[in-house]
């Protein structure tokens, strides 16, 4: 599907955006986009495909192994007594 943007300071701030936040030209549109509808009190639809993929990453992360540490047990074994990286 296409979309011809045909105001050349539209584009221009479009690629800013893009530039600006490191997403492609696409998905700064989008969520520009997304964010004015959720300004206007409105949630974008999602897809069937988009339901899709995060389905799947749900799935992907509901297969890792857990670790049941606990966050101090993490930053015992990032840090040493004096606070710095191992």
């Amino acid at each position: 599907m296409g979309i011809s943007i045909k105001r050349a300071e539209t584009e221009a701030l479009a690629r800013q955006v893009a530039e600006a936040t490191g997403v492609s030209l696409t998905d700064a549109i989008h969520n520009a986009l997304a964010d004015t509808l959720k300004a206007l009190g409105a949630e974008p639809e999602i897809t069937a495909e988009r339901q899709r993929e995060i389905a799947a990453f749900f799935a992907k992360l509901d297969a890792m192994p857990r670790n049941d540490l606990t966050r101090e047990e993490i930053e015992a074994e990032m840090y040493d007594e004096c606070g710095l990286p191992r």
